[in-house]
């Protein structure tokens, strides 16, 4: 494809990557943040509508500011089961956003959001765009995975979770799949923090989808 080809891309981000940003310490108080859509840029600064799920009901009131992000007004409020959803603007100041969307060719995409279990990014546009906000990212922070368009289909669909795909990697790196083994699964939980449990239902649940995909690929 050619440099003006337009593209997209989903970025993900493990927790341990960005829970040393205050930013992230302070929204996940909360339960997740989506993003829901791009009001524009006014005064070089971006505003975007993004939905925080809470469960106490309450959220960063407007006027409220942390590292160059401001709450500017809350525009809904409505509860379901335990959980209050809030919908909010929010303005980001020109040294986050920078030049990324000046050219008017980069968006960000629904499915973008940001959870206890990471951060998401999605974006479209064109692919010197993309290719530049990526390395702007990379260069604060590991991205764990990053999942391209296939053609014209969109972003192919992610069959494996974050976690299953670190516990995946972690367990290849290590020679989970080398004959014999390398590793165990007390040596990979403990790699990765987690209950040798978790991770030999993670790593069977994972290892299922992608022989599925296999499969399809191969009729």
């Amino acid at each position: 494809m050619g440099q003006g080809t337009m593209r997209a891309v989903r970025i993900e981000c493990a927790p341990s990557s960005i829970n040393h940003d205050f930013r992230i310490q302070k929204a996940l108080e909360f339960v997740s943040w989506d993003y829901r859509g791009n009001l524009g840029i006014f005064d070089e600064k971006l505003r975007l509508m993004v939905e925080c799920i809470t469960l106490d009901s309450q959220c960063p009131p407007p006027g409220y500011s942390i590292g160059g992000v401001s709450v500017i007004e809350v525009l809904e409020e409505w509860s379901s089961d335990y959980l209050t959803h809030h919908l909010l603007v929010l303005e980001f100041n020109p040294e986050i956003i920078q030049d990324y969307f000046a050219g008017n060719d980069l968006c960000i995409l629904a499915g973008s959001n940001l959870t206890s279990s990471g951060l998401v990014l999605q974006f479209s546009g064109r692919q010197a765009s993309i290719s530049k906000i990526l390395n702007a990212i990379r260069n604060k922070m590991p991205v764990e995975r990053i999942t391209r368009a296939k053609n014209s289909k969109g972003i192919s669909d992610v069959a494996t979770t974050l976690q299953q795909h670190r516990i995946i990697k972690v367990a290849h790196t290590n020679g989970w799949y080398s004959v014999p083994k390398k590793t165990s699964i007390r040596d990979i939980a403990a790699k990765l923090g987690l209950s040798k449990s978790t991770v030999a239902e993670q790593l069977v649940k994972a290892e299922g989808e992608i022989v599925s995909e296999f499969l399809k690929k191969s009729q």
